[in-house]
């Protein structure tokens, strides 16, 4: 009973030490400003995962969501609004930033399409995390300004670095644990 209710706890442990209650209450708030339509698609991909693992897919998902955002006003299927951009592109920081911390080796937590290659490669990792949030904040620093083809510029370098860590980093759908 005992190791029941420490596997059970252990998750939450984890998450308060790692980060305190604060940032799970913040990403449960940002989860909540997405449509319903996105939240249950999110609920169904990670109905097998519980814990870190869980937080980290649905901080993933949150980050491709922002993308989207700032990605339909480049295409133009949005007006371009600058500081809607800013704010995406923050998000997106803030979750970057933070995504580090919830890639916890040997976690169990249900089924993941994080590579083991990430925690071979900590080193090369961690720069494609962070090549990642240095592009984000370019395309921030664009959108505040209102430069349509700065953030065009920063945008597309920014897919680059995302698409770069899912080669490298993310196993594909069939290849999951």
């Amino acid at each position: 009973m005992k190791q029941l209710k420490f596997s059970i706890l252990l998750p939450f442990l984890i998450l308060f030490t790692h980060f305190g209650p604060l940032d799970y209450v913040q990403a449960q708030s940002v989860s909540k400003e997405n449509n319903s339509f996105q939240d249950s698609q999110w609920m169904l991909a990670h109905a097998g995962s519980v814990g870190v693992v869980k937080l980290r897919m649905t901080s993933m998902k949150m980050i491709g969501a922002e993308i989207k955002v700032i990605g339909k006003m480049i295409r133009g299927k949005n007006p371009f609004d600058g500081s809607k951009i800013a704010t995406a592109s923050e998000r997106i920081v803030g979750h970057g930033r933070q995504s580090l911390k919830l890639f916890v080796r040997n976690i169990p937590g249900g089924t993941s399409r994080a590579s083991p290659q990430i925690w071979k490669d900590w080193e090369g990792f961690t720069r494609a995390m962070n090549a990642m949030v240095r592009s984000a904040t370019v395309v921030a620093e664009a959108g505040r300004a209102g430069n349509v083809v700065a953030v065009k510029t920063a945008y597309r370098t920014l897919g680059k670095s995302c698409a770069g860590c899912h080669r490298n980093y993310r196993m594909s759908k069939n290849r999951r644990r």
